[in-house]
């Protein structure tokens, strides 16, 4: 290994060391935006006699193999109840059948799997007996809420290895889509044979790592149950473990599929043709595997499904290709310093991350429409933001692949295929254009190779820094709920003050009766139970007074409004006041947008 190779992988592995540390930081458990509609008890009621069931219904699908439903008598004691099941087939509906039950209070705690594999939980309370009391059961619901929370460590650990699977992802379908598409030559050269087999490996391994993390992520365990049997049997059965099982079988089909295209050391190119089908085969595998990040994912869940999926599907390619290509560029190209492999790959490679570019624009386009919906919903929402921030780093990137496209057309295109503006001069994809001045000259215009390679590689190099931050950014989307609620008849917000948080559904943000939903959560991400909540709306710049917002308290810091009633359309000012201790007041304030 070449001392800039050496370099160029130090300098990597140090990007790739921070982008952990950063996904790692901002990945504590995230819940998905499911919401529970109703409990069957509800919360509160009180019963001559036992039940004989619990039932949660919820806004969309859950998955319940991995949650648990879990009833308390009033002093703790865990009550034995059947596994979670849907009654009838209906996937959003969760029951467990009930023992009898003696005479007292009851604390119900519930823990589901989204759709899109993220957990939703909750509490409340119910009483058996016409002298049942329900002292002290609230603090009890809370205290068993708040301790199956779920482990930030898993969390941070699960974040990772997403990000390291679009990472593999990049390296492995990239990687090979490069040495196929720009640089044949380059199945034989030993450092790109091995990023193509690291790529495998390491997806190989993310993916049997994020298996193994997700049954600890969804049922709130410890770390060290990820081994479980019990636990992976559990993921099995859920849509991330079928998933996850597909892309390791696309990945074993791999397997004669790269040898084929990456001969052993030393072997001369004669004795390794590559098939005519191959291409076919090796791109139908490809897809397979740029498919199933969407398909265990927010493409999986809402409308448009198969269209989402498609897009996702594009979006993850696209970006595997460009990447891929950059890591090839940079780490065993360059190194080279071979004028015609240069010559050849470099504008080959130009012209796959223009319409890669072009892919990403499009299908980022559709993506952000879908998830987002509104201008309002990219700035209120904690998606939004993320989505921002990974805009502005695609935007930053396109302004360097722009500068290295320069460099690329000035060493490495013909006179013929320059097109002239007046001033300055770009290059045209199939040649043509307008005449040069009458005092043009070619060696003016080309840049020679030495200065060419060291633009491309100081362009490509921070290039690939930037696509790793995008990379992080994206490992945190996926870990995000979706800002989708507003474009489809809901707010869907985080409420933020310095010692307890607010997360609020307001459905479906239109004039007249809506429902709001009120969950207080610590900043840690466990369930705070403050003494008092009290919700406000006001339009300050129409001097209109705060209208009270009547609660009804479902369990431990968990409030509905079934009858909220929003005079008209327009930005209104959501405020909710909590008691976070005794003397404590808090405050937190976000303004909705009302249809």
């Amino acid at each position: 290994m070449t001392g800039t190779v050496r370099r160029a992988v130090r300098r990597g592995s140090a990007v790739a060391v921070l982008a952990l540390a950063l996904v790692g930081t901002g990945a504590a458990p995230a819940f998905a935006h499911a919401v529970i509609q109703s409990s069957d008890p509800p919360q509160g009621a009180a019963f001559d006699t036992s039940p004989k069931t619990v039932t949660l219904r919820f806004s969309e699908s859950v998955e319940a193999s991995l949650g648990a439903v879990r009833v308390y008598d009033q002093r703790g004691h865990r009550i034995d109840t059947t596994r979670p099941v849907h009654p009838g087939g209906g996937s959003s509906v969760v029951q467990v059948s009930l023992p009898s039950l003696r005479n007292g209070s009851y604390v119900v705690t519930w823990r589901v799997t989204s759709a899109d594999a993220h957990p939703v939980r909750g509490a409340f309370t119910f009483r058996v007996g016409p002298s049942a009391s329900g002292a002290n059961v609230s603090g009890l619901a809370t205290r068993l809420l708040s301790s199956a929370g779920g482990s930030r460590v898993v969390g941070a650990l699960l974040a990772a290895a997403r990000f390291a699977i679009f990472a593999a992802l990049a390296l492995l379908v990239g990687g090979a889509g490069f040495l196929v598409l720009a640089w044949s030559a380059g199945r034989f050269s030993h450092p790109a044979v091995r990023l193509v087999w690291v790529g495998w490996v390491a997806l190989l391994g993310s993916t049997a790592i994020a298996f193994a993390l997700q049954g600890p992520y969804a049922a709130a365990l410890p770390l060290r149950d990820m081994l479980r049997p019990g636990v992976l049997a559990d993921v099995w059965h859920t849509r991330y473990g079928h998933v996850a099982v597909l892309r390791l079988a696309l990945l074993v089909l791999a397997v004669p599929l790269l040898r084929m295209l990456l001969p052993p050391r030393g072997r001369p190119p004669s004795e390794y043709p590559l098939p005519s089908w191959w291409p076919a085969v090796g791109a139908l595998v490809g897809a397979g595997l740029v498919l199933t990040p969407g398909l265990a994912g927010h493409a999986s869940t809402g409308s448009w499904v198969p269209f989402a999926l498609a897009s996702d599907a594009v979006h993850v390619g696209a970006m595997s290709l460009w990447l891929g290509g950059l890591v090839m560029l940079l780490m065993v190209l360059f190194p080279r310093r071979e004028l015609y492999e240069l010559s050849t790959a470099v504008p080959r490679f130009s012209r796959i991350a223009l319409l890669s570019v072009s892919a990403l624009v499009a299908t980022g386009a559709y993506q952000t429409w879908r998830q987002v919906g509104s201008l309002h919903a990219a700035v209120t929402t904690d998606y939004g933001g993320i989505l921002v921030l990974k805009l502005l780093g695609f935007v930053a990137l396109v302004v360097l692949g722009a500068f290295s496209r320069e460099v690329v057309n000035r060493r490495y295109l013909e006179p013929a295929e320059v097109v002239w503006f007046g001033v300055g001069a770009a290059a045209a994809e199939d040649g043509g254009g307008a005449n040069p001045p009458d005092d043009y000259r070619l060696d003016d215009y080309r840049l020679d190779e030495e200065t060419a390679v060291h633009r491309l590689k100081r362009t490509v190099g921070a290039e690939v820094v930037l696509a790793v931050i995008v990379l992080t950014l994206t490992a945190l989307l996926v870990n995000t709920a979706p800002a989708r609620g507003l474009e489809q008849g809901a707010f869907v917000g985080t409420l933020k003050s310095s010692k307890v948080w607010f997360d609020v559904v307001v459905t479906p943000v239109r004039a007249g009766a809506n429902e709001l939903h009120l969950t207080a959560v610590s900043p840690t991400g466990g369930i705070a139970d403050p003494p008092s909540v009290g919700v406000e709306l006001s339009q300050p710049s129409r001097g209109i007074a705060p209208i009270k917002v009547t609660l009804r308290r479902l369990g431990p810091g968990h409030y509905v409004s079934a009858g909220l009633q929003i005079p008209f359309p327009g930005d209104w000012q959501l405020a909710i006041k909590a008691l976070a201790s005794e003397t404590d007041e808090v405050t937190a304030r976000k303004t909705i947008a009302v249809r």
